[in-house]
């Protein structure tokens, strides 16, 4: 068998037809080959599941652990102690001597035939909880519990009671445990009002306005300043109703009632976040709160609706949708403040006033009483701008930098300062607060009332004890109590044509439950 140069067969044993045949062959063969390389499908989708495992456990269940870490924190806790309960219970339940009880009883089999029936000459049950001298939280958290619900019981069905005002130790020291929002819970309420000076009288009045405000609410959740019922004064802003259902919850929660699981207003509640949450606008970072406004309402809509969510969320932290917007409408505010001047007034990024940075500093606040976080930027832009429109070195403020100092734009001034990290030792806040006491209480101005009064309570003291009796003696006096509009109060204050009879409600009810809704800054267990 012989080949030529270039002949790729032997020209006596192959033909053309031969030759095709070897290279159909070839590529037949090499077909088959990369079919048997190919991996099998259910081998595919085992690959494909476990890169979707893989996923998860590396991307997925961190990402979610991260975001839920408040609410996993929490219910460990709240595991671990429960556990604790649950062990001390049984172990108070077991005879004396129980591991030489569980011994006998595991080593010893009882023979059936032996077993004799035991009559009982006297069932002995084990001693209450409360007639033992335990000094351990358990006891502390039930007996708190129990006087609370009794004593608020008669309060809500309308009944007279006495407060003590002399708290226990056992009552202070639950109020130190409680967080800033504490005093509305059911355990802490009862001890606020006994420390800081409330009365059957004042409770009641709270009940009667959240009562009014329960009446007047509209179907879709809402309040609104034209429409405050019969017998009661309209104001005059027709769509500002994300402000006047702020106002209105806020009242709801300063008292501890909650959309989820405290209080006889979980539905009322419930309504009107709905409503603030249905008319939220903005975009994924930030939410745009102001709604329908009129005038110059709109940024002080913003600061209240975001004080409603943040507080909300404090109160029921495990509502995770409600945090996600509460920490957008924050995000507005920081992204809305004077980059120069460092505060807020109307309209985004104007020049600020301090009435209306007043209300952005609460709500920043309140955010961060949730765990929300606030920028440490925004911060400072409020200090600045709190030192421009201070007078005699922060002692007193002004409405506008470089203007003349007021009462009431001198509380709002010293509130924000406190809540900014101004100390007790501070002269400019000792001043500023001497001023504010020798004032007193206005007859009318209850925009001044509702900020001095929380300044007043901060600070505590003597200057406290005389403030608040003329001011809860003048709000419990004046509120109507009979008729269509029972529960809340004839508007007086000169701000009070905007918002009619529902804005001068809900400020004194607010001022009356200064007791539990924010407890005192500066408070200390020995006062």
């Amino acid at each position: 068998m012989s080949t030529r140069p270039g002949e790729l067969f032997p020209d006596d044993d192959l033909t053309v037809d031969g030759a095709r045949s070897v290279l159909q062959e070839v590529t037949s063969r090499r077909r088959a080959r990369r079919r048997r390389r190919l991996r099998p499908a259910w081998m595919l989708s085992a690959v494909r599941t476990v890169s979707r495992l893989r996923l998860i456990i590396t991307r997925t269940i961190p990402e979610w652990a991260r975001l839920h870490r408040q609410h996993l924190m929490t219910a460990s806790i709240s595991f671990v102690l429960h556990l604790m309960i649950a062990i001390l219970m049984t172990l108070w339940m077991l005879p004396e001597d129980p591991t030489r009880w569980m011994s006998t009883l595991m080593a010893v089999p009882v023979p059936k035939e032996e077993v004799q029936a035991v009559e009982l000459v006297e069932v002995v049950q084990p001693a209450l909880l409360d007639e033992q001298e335990f000094e351990n939280t358990v006891q502390q958290v039930l007996e708190v519990f129990d006087d609370t619900t009794r004593d608020l019981a008669a309060v809500d069905a309308g009944k007279d009671f006495e407060l003590d005002l002399e708290p226990t130790q056992q009552d202070l020291a639950s109020l130190a445990k409680l967080g800033e929002f504490g005093g509305r819970s059911s355990l802490g309420k009862q001890a606020a009002i006994r420390k800081y000076g409330g009365t059957a009288e004042s409770e009641r009045a709270v009940n009667l306005g959240l009562k009014w405000l329960r009446k007047i609410q509209q179907a879709d959740g809402s309040w609104s300043f034209r429409q405050a019922g019969k017998e009661a004064r309209n104001g005059r802003l027709r769509s500002t109703t994300m402000g006047s259902t702020s106002l209105a919850l806020l009242c709801f929660m300063g008292a501890g009632h909650t959309h989820l699981s405290y209080g006889e207003y979980r539905t009322v509640v419930s309504g009107g976040l709905n409503y603030l949450t249905k008319n939220a606008s903005g975009d994924r970072t930030s939410a745009d709160m102001r709604g329908d406004y009129e005038g110059n309402s709109g940024m002080y809509v913003q600061g209240l609706a975001t004080i409603c969510l943040c507080e909300a969320y404090a109160l029921e932290p495990k509502d995770y949708r409600l945090k996600k917007l509460a920490r957008r409408a924050v995000r507005f505010i920081e992204k809305t403040q004077d980059k120069r001047g460092g505060g807020w007034r109307y309209e985004p990024g104007q020049p600020g006033d301090t009435s209306v940075v007043g209300w952005q500093v609460m709500a920043l606040q309140s955010a961060k009483a949730g765990d929300i976080s606030v920028s440490g930027q925004t911060g400072r832009g409020v200090r600045h701008f709190l030192d421009s429109a201070q007078t005699n070195n922060g002692e007193r403020y002004a409405y506008m930098p470089d203007g003349g100092a007021s009462p009431a734009m001198t509380s709002v001034g010293l509130l924000c300062r406190m809540y900014m990290g101004w100390r007790r030792d501070h002269s400019s806040l000792r001043r500023g607060v001497g001023y504010l006491s020798a004032l007193g209480p206005h007859g009318e101005d209850m925009y001044y009332n509702y900020y001095a009064t929380q300044v007043i309570h901060h600070w505590g003291g003597n200057e406290w004890r005389k403030w608040n009796t003329v001011m809860r003696e003048q709000l419990v006096s004046r509120q109507i109590t009979e008729g269509p509009a029972t529960g809340s109060w004839a508007p007086r204050d000169p701000h009070a044509g905007s918002g009619g009879q529902i804005y001068e409600t809900a400020l004194s009810l607010l001022t009356l439950e200064i007791y539990y809704r924010y407890l005192p800054i500066y408070r200390q267990i020995e006062d």
